[in-house]
């Protein structure tokens, strides 16, 4: 299957959350799939409690997975696309606490979908690190 681009995906999501619940949910469910094909980044399994914070409020989820790019976290509040977010990891292999900035990219009916915005190249390399511990060769 050919990949959708990452844009297309994202018009796609907002147009699925303004039609009634059986399309929208339908529609929801191929943009997952044809998300899954495009992904670039590799991909490790990362369940742990986030917390996360968007306009002074303050959020709990759980992640689901974690990329070079970004993160997977599964919710009940809903957020638009575009929102910006600072997500706080606690991640093993630093001895403090990795604050990171996101953006929304988009968001199911399960959770939202984060893509990094590294502001140093550190932040990165303990994401990378991460993973590569994850998914060893």
């Amino acid at each position: 299957m050919e990949a959708v681009p990452a844009q297309d995906i994202e018009a796609l999501t907002e147009i699925a959350h303004r039609l009634s619940g059986k399309q929208s949910l339908e529609l929801l469910n191929l943009i997952e799939a044809w998300s899954r094909c495009s992904r670039r980044s590799p991909r490790t399994q990362y369940n742990e409690q986030i917390c996360f914070k968007s306009d002074d409020r303050q959020h709990y989820g759980k992640a689901k997975d974690l990329s070079t790019s970004g993160i997977f976290i599964e919710g009940p509040d809903t957020f638009e696309t575009g929102g910006q977010v600072r997500i706080t990891l606690d991640i093993s292999i630093s001895p403090t606490l990795v604050e990171l900035g996101g953006t929304v990219v988009r968001h199911t009916t399960h959770g939202i979908g984060i893509r990094f915005n590294y502001e140093t190249p550190e932040d990165k390399d303990l994401i990378d690190a991460l993973i590569s511990s994850q998914n060893p060769d």
